[in-house]
């Protein structure tokens, strides 16, 4: 058996819940071989995190999308360069689903998993070969919210052409019209490493405030902790300073473990490091990019829930007042939450056991 992953290269996020689906699978199948493609950094973080199954993955980095496209030096999104990239990726579209037919006949591919790359399922759709889609956004719901109809109906004709649609916890439900054969799915994270987390936290005298801005994204401002009574561990792109900062690796693959560890948690509001809060019972801040439907959806969510205060990354300036507002959170319960890894891969199994397409 054989399956092929195409993961947006934008941003971690989307390769990071992919990472428990794919091991699980290989775990499951001893025999099955897995293929993924998207870019180099994508793909070195995916090989860094499944090292033991190199012999039964094999990686392309010839699967690059535009994505958001933020402003330089602040989070908003740069609506003309977006644009213009979008338009030169989909007149790329045509000669890519050659491509990646002649790709899927050569390696005699059963199953396609796309995340949230949409132009893969045209190509699978014409050689009838089943495929799915999963994710907890799609670029024509976000493009709809800047563009007129030709800029962002071609990602959705793509996307209806899915046999199946797995939607995660925290999407909007206008994706569940996406798809005749759609599931509802929960949270994925990648597995916590208790030794690690008992390590981390004897390491440190003071509360734990665990800071990711999230792989890609960089915050210019000096911001000086050093009189805070708390250690903070923080991941690259944040310039926060004092004898109490601890800059963590750059190939540092084990984030569940610090959100564990940590007694506070401010992070960039992505889906997979939200995801991995919240299967911990964490109550967080999330730094939002704004004007965006994945993340004001996301924080509409939240919010009424009582599982997150939501702020924008000037307010980092102010550690206190965010650590008084997350103190002052009562949140509903997490029992909405759990880790449907294996049963997302329950789905795959089926799928791919089915004589016919859907």
């Amino acid at each position: 058996m054989k399956m092929v992953f195409y993961i947006t290269n934008h941003g971690f996020g989307h390769a990071s819940r992919n990472v428990p689906i794919i091991e699980e699978l290989l775990q499951r199948d001893t025999q099955l071989m897995i293929d993924i493609k998207s870019d180099k950094e994508r793909c070195e973080f995916i090989n860094r995190n499944l090292q033991k199954y190199s012999d039964r993955i094999k990686y392309y980095t010839d699967c690059l999308e535009t994505g958001l496209v933020l402003q330089d030096g602040i989070m908003l999104p740069d609506i003309k360069k977006m644009r213009e990239n979008i338009v030169k990726d989909i007149s790329l579209w045509e000669d890519e689903i050659e491509r990646e037919k002649r790709y899927m006949l050569e390696k005699k591919i059963d199953i396609v998993i796309c995340d949230i790359l949409s132009w893969p399922l045209r190509a699978a759709r014409e050689l009838r070969i089943r495929s799915i889609l999963i994710g907890n956004f799609t670029w024509s719901q976000m493009y709809q919210s800047f563009y007129p109809k030709e800029i962002w109906e071609p990602y959705l004709d793509n996307y209806k052409m899915a046999d199946l649609a797995l939607w995660y916890e925290i999407h909007d439900k206008c994706l569940d019209l996406y798809c005749k054969n759609t599931k509802m799915i929960s949270l994925v994270s990648r597995k916590v490493n208790q030794y690690e987390v008992r390590k981390i936290r004897k390491k440190y005298k003071k509360p734990i405030i665990f800071v990711s801005n999230g792989a890609s994204a960089e915050l210019d401002k000096v911001i000086d902790v050093e009189n805070l009574p708390y250690e903070f561990l923080i991941t690259r792109g944040l310039n926060f300073i004092g004898n109490n900062v601890h800059e963590l690796p750059v190939d540092m693959i084990n984030t569940p473990d610090y959100i564990a560890a940590a007694d506070y948690i401010i992070a960039k509001g992505g889906w997979s490091t939200v995801a991995e809060i919240l299967l911990q019972r964490k109550k967080c801040a999330l730094i939002f990019r704004g004007n965006n439907p994945e993340d004001d959806n996301t924080r509409r969510i939240l919010e009424k829930r009582q599982h997150c205060i939501g702020i924008q990354g000037n307010e980092l300036k102010n550690i206190s007042e965010i650590i008084h507002r997350i103190n002052e959170l009562k949140p509903e319960s997490y029992d909405v939450y759990h880790n449907d890894v294996k049963y997302i891969c329950d789905l795959f199994e089926s799928m791919m056991r089915k004589e016919t397409i859907l």
